[in-house]
């Protein structure tokens, strides 16, 4: 499905103690370092060396992991050769089941995870790329201890407010369309509009209305059917005690299961369930997290098939239930799963909604993306915030009422001068 929303008119979790997950930044391109010293100016060479890693010619899998309980397992299933040096991200390279793999701690938050999935991807060649890693429910048929593949990615945080009392998604990420970009399968928002050249810019204003091809706005990835189809084949996951589950103290057991889904990344965690309503029903999602979309994006730019992995470490279903170790393991068992099942050319054809498990959001809804979602909006009731003299100071009461007056039409103070 295609939404045309048309063209511009002119984060999760930090592991149990605090449960608040991801924030980052970015760096710039520097040289290579390779472990022990040895500084690299020229990417090529080591990027031969690293292909050949595990004495095979096979291009080597990158796993990409946010947050080190995430990282752990997958780099406990390695069998670590040797360490590389990027631009301060450090890279392992070695092999799973005989199987060359470059694996790396991206940190948190979209923006650490496309620099680091870019860095991967230019210096190490990969055939596939795989994000490890865990993410919160975001439908109720999921639990804890089950994992979520992408069948798609979307930016949850791409939202437009309108005046009618509706929202609707954001135009998307804009993606320059070029040698070797792919966006098969991917559902999109129209295109951006021409821009300017040195010989038109003193005139160009907002330029002319046509569409820009080269530049089109995604409003929701597609992963690789192949490694969704793969992961799906994974072995069982085993258990997770109903406690666990829940957070509350219960007996027995449920059996947790792989769910071919859509993942909804922000830089926030939505833990009421009317705040995840009024999300869900403009992105139909299945988990929530920080980095996909940004990962998918370096990816898809780049023409390498990629999948998210994300084991559910906590559901709103059950708001005192939290593992993120559980979630962290078995979301590297159907990683490392896929590694070894990954035995030669991987096709790029992209997963599509048909290919979405039954129990998922979208499949109930009958969409992924809406175009328009109503929604109602109550007056903020309490504020609380650390004051220039480090104390903590509420707002409430006459005071919070007269800063809510400049959120009226009339506190617009636009005065003629003179």
């Amino acid at each position: 499905m295609t939404f045309l929303i048309g063209n511009r008119p002119h984060d999760k979790r930090t592991v149990l103690g605090s449960r608040s997950r991801r924030l980052a930044g970015r760096t710039a391109l520097m040289a290579v370092v390779i472990a022990g010293g040895l500084t690299v100016g020229a990417i090529s060479s080591a990027s031969t060396r690293a292909n050949s890693a595990g004495g095979t010619s096979l291009a080597p899998i990158g796993i990409i992991s946010a947050e080190g309980a995430e990282q752990a397992p997958v780099l406990a299933a390695m069998h670590v050769t040797r360490s590389v040096t990027v631009d301060g991200y450090l890279f392992y390279v070695g092999t799973i089941g005989g199987r060359p793999v470059v694996d790396v701690f991206g940190g948190e938050v979209d923006e650490s995870a496309e620099l680091a999935a870019y860095l991967l991807i230019s210096h190490f060649h990969p055939r596939a790329m795989l994000f490890s890693g865990t993410a919160g429910a975001q439908a109720a048929p999921i639990n804890v201890g089950d994992v979520v593949v992408s069948g798609m990615v979307v930016d949850k945080s791409n939202l437009h407010y309108q005046l009618g009392g509706y929202q609707t998604p954001y135009e998307g990420v804009e993606m320059h369309v070029g040698p070797g970009v792919t966006t098969a399968g991917d559902e999109t928002a129209g295109y951006d509009t021409p821009v300017p050249t040195p010989a038109d810019a003193k005139t160009f204003g907002y330029g002319p209305s046509t569409a820009n091809k080269q530049w089109v706005y995604v409003t929701a990835f597609a992963a690789t059917r192949q490694l969704v189809q793969t992961a799906e084949q994974s072995p069982s996951l085993g258990t997770t005690t109903v406690a666990d589950a829940t957070g509350q103290k219960a007996k027995g057991v449920i059996a947790n299961k792989i769910v071919v889904g859509v993942i909804g990344q922000a830089p926030v965690w939505t833990e009421p369930l009317g705040w995840i309503e009024a999300q869900d029903f403009v992105y139909q999602t299945d988990a929530e997290e920080n980095e996909g979309t940004r990962f998918a994006f370096a990816c898809a730019s780049q023409g390498v098939p990629w999948m998210i992995v994300r084991g559910i470490s906590d559901t709103p279903w059950h708001p005192n239930a939290y593992d993120g170790v559980i979630a962290s393991d078995h979301a590297a068992k159907v990683a490392v799963y896929v590694v070894d099942h990954l035995t030669g050319a991987i096709s790029p054809k992209p997963a599509t909604f048909a290919d979405l498990s039954p129990e998922t959001s979208s499949k109930a809804a009958g969409y992924v993306i809406a175009k328009q979602a109503w929604f109602t909006v109550g007056p903020v009731t309490k504020v609380s915030y650390v004051a220039a003299d480090s104390k903590t100071k509420t707002l409430a009461g006459p005071a919070l009422k007269a800063l809510e007056k400049e959120y009226t039409y009339g506190a617009s103070t636009t005065k003629p001068v003179g």
